[in-house]
């Protein structure tokens, strides 16, 4: 887990991760953060989709769901080790497509934010997990005196983890993790069912620094509800 999780700014696209979409409920955001909902590309029934799925894992042998904020986010280190990540990395893998995402230095005068991108201004890929949560809900009917109708029906709710792993040069000067960043030509054999586990471990390092750029942003950001065009505009802190 980070010690303090990045927010990201979410873009999709059908074209970046060869994808059919699924659904469209949840729009492109400039400052997503864990328990709101994000378009992941996954693979399901044999095709890769864009569906609409829930940040901060919920495992479906949990009866809390208030775990999903202790599971925005797992270690590539022990990703097939820990009970949470270990059964979604044989078989439930999926790609999250951003522009960039934020993360914290920590200066005298407080924390103040910083956004990671791409130079060449192009969308990118982060490694995730996903899980589906069952649970019951009650539903609304008609109630007669010594009689209760209601039915508890089941209710499935799609989560996921974003992966992280150790800084490469460039964020290393903020922080000591940084998200699993997934190349173009490995995005295939992240999502394929059959793909071999030590396979799936070598995509789980630090992205090349060269092709990434920094610069910090405001710190109104910080607050996940504030969403303004300016979330990721370059401020000066010299």
């Amino acid at each position: 887990m980070l010690s303090c999780c990045p927010r990201f700014q979410k873009g999709s696209t059908e074209k970046k991760v060869n994808a059919k979409a699924a659904d469209n409920n949840a729009s492109p955001r400039l400052n997503l953060a864990p328990t709101q909902d994000a378009l992941v590309a996954r693979m399901v029934s044999e095709e890769i989709r864009l569906d609409t799925l829930r940040w901060g894992l919920i495992p479906p042998w949990t009866k809390d769901r208030a775990i999903a904020h202790k599971l925005a986010n797992a270690r590539a280190e022990t990703i097939d080790e820990k009970p949470s990540f270990k059964q979604p990395f044989k078989k439930r893998r999926c790609l999250l497509p951003v522009t960039g995402y934020y993360e914290w230095e920590t200066r005298s005068d407080g924390k103040q934010p910083v956004y990671y991108s791409m130079r060449d201004g192009d969308l990118f890929c982060l490694a995730g997990l996903w899980e589906s949560f069952t649970e019951l809900v009650e539903t609304e009917s008609p109630r007669l005196p010594g009689l209760d109708l209601g039915q508890a029906e089941p209710a499935k709710l799609h989560t996921f983890t974003l992966i992280t792993t150790t800084p490469n040069l460039l964020a290393k000067r903020v922080h000591d993790r940084m998200p699993v960043i997934v190349h173009p030509d490995d995005y295939a054999k992240w999502l394929a069912p059959n793909t071999p586990a030590p396979e799936l471990k070598s995509l789980l390092r630090p992205f090349a620094d060269e092709p990434m750029q920094e610069h910090y942003v405001t710190r109104r950001m910080s607050n996940p509800r504030y969403e303004a065009p300016d979330c990721n505009t370059a401020v000066d802190f010299s």
